[in-house]
């Protein structure tokens, strides 16, 4: 009895990845099932919000990037937030401000976070439809008219894009994202899609409605867990907010922008971390008012997201439990199944990810040595486990995550001599 008992928990996991990934290639596959629908005729004011923190001449490769997009100078603003950073990123946002009429600058006096100073930016912007982003990102060319065309169906709150990687082939790290991203965005979201409930926009590419952004912005500026407020996971949180407001949430895979993953341990496990608490955070959010969602999102929905992230977190545990009932022979080889497990998948997802790839400079980048995608399943399942145990048992920090640089007072210096052209949000 136990023994079949620990065989479900194991073998369930298992079915949920099989589930996602082929039912969400064939969604991805049928072209007009997996696409939203468009009016290419809709061209409101758009107001990009760009919150800016440590990215230097980043932020103006990505500024580049969407003033060279396919879309009305005249419908189109750029305002850029910089969180106080302690580079030169300020500098380089003066240089677009300087070179582009339709971008805006301006500054916190403090480090306040990310989702303080989308709110700011919001307060100086104008746009019927806002795209907040990341000051990394670089847009594709028809990136803007792929999102704000998807709001032709009247029952959409928010769209997202997919997300692609510039420096896939840095190392074994990078391989990993690049197939964690296209996994995610061009298969697993498929199946929420189809329903219209996406349960996760990327912060990277957010495309809202002004009006819905203005109801949520004071209660994802202002959530807290356990009474300690949080600073990361805003983009969650606000596709939760929409959902329950009763809107749709999509996905446009059409809609693309490219970032670099984080190519060392050290990055991308800040960067993980700030991840899983927000996703455990909405986990038991949504358990917590399981009765609610049934009401307003449906039950089918709702059960389409909670299941495939409860048993995700709850792999942590089983592994645990393996060597706990079956002392460490057991607990090794349940280890050896699920890294197997991973390394499978992992090298499927790269088999798919190169046949589909475009080579042109707006697709994806190829894998050169597809054999990595082996240690990159693996490595992604332990580091799992442990990322999920230290977001189980600790708070939010307060930090972007991967953009941390030590202040010193030379930095300090420097950036506060350079804000001075142009006035700060507390002049404003």
């Amino acid at each position: 009895m136990i023994e079949g008992i620990s065989s479900f928990w194991f073998l369930f996991p298992i079915l949920l990845l099989i589930y996602q990934f082929g039912g969400g290639l064939l969604i991805r596959l049928i072209k007009k099932t997996a696409k939203p629908v468009q009016d290419y005729s809709y061209t409101p004011l758009v107001s990009i919000l760009l919150p800016v923190f440590n990215e230097s001449a980043h932020v103006l490769d990505t500024i580049q990037s969407i003033v060279a997009c396919d879309w009305p100078t005249d419908k189109l603003e750029i305002v850029a937030y910089d969180d106080h950073s302690v580079d030169d990123s300020w500098a380089w946002m003066q240089q677009a401000a300087e070179r582009w009429p339709q971008v805006r600058i301006f500054r916190n006096e403090t480090n306040s976070g990310k989702h303080v100073t989308l709110s700011r930016a919001l307060a100086q912007s104008k746009g019927e439809i806002l795209i907040c982003i990341d000051s990394d990102c670089l847009f594709d060319k028809k990136a803007i008219r792929e999102l704000v065309s998807s709001f032709s169906d009247p029952e959409v709150g928010a769209v997202g894009g997919s997300i692609g990687i510039t420096n896939v082939n840095s190392n074994m790290l990078t391989v990993c994202q690049t197939l964690v991203y296209f996994y995610s965005f061009q298969v697993g979201k498929m199946i929420q899609n189809l329903t219209g409930h996406l349960f996760c926009i990327s912060g990277c590419l957010f495309a809202v409605r002004r009006e819905l952004f203005e109801q949520v912005e004071h209660e994802v500026k202002n959530r807290n867990w356990f009474g300690l407020n949080v600073r990361d996971g805003e983009d969650r949180y606000m596709t939760h907010a929409i959902l329950m407001r009763g809107w749709k949430t999509i996905l446009n895979p059409d809609a693309t922008c490219w970032t670099a993953a984080p190519d060392t341990v050290k990055q991308l496990f800040a960067q993980q971390i700030r991840w899983r608490r927000s996703g455990l955070r909405d986990l038991f959010w949504t358990w917590a008012r399981l009765h609610k969602h049934f009401q307003v999102i449906g039950v089918w929905p709702t059960l389409a997201a909670l299941v495939p992230e409860t048993f995700t977190a709850m792999w942590t545990f089983l592994i645990f439990s393996a060597f706990l009932t079956g002392g460490f022979p057991e607990g090794v080889v349940t280890v050896a199944k699920a890294m197997l497990l991973f390394s499978s998948v992992f090298l499927g997802t790269a088999l798919v990810y190169n046949a589909t790839c475009k080579k042109a400079a707006s697709g994806n980048i190829l894998i050169k040595n597809i054999l990595l995608a082996c240690p990159a399943g693996a490595w992604f399942f332990m580091d799992s486990i442990i990322i999920t145990l230290l977001a189980l048992f600790t708070f939010d920090v307060g930090i972007w995550g991967t953009r941390e640089k030590v202040t010193t007072a030379e930095s300090i210096a420097k950036t506060t001599v350079e804000t001075s052209p142009v006035k700060s949000s507390s002049q404003l």
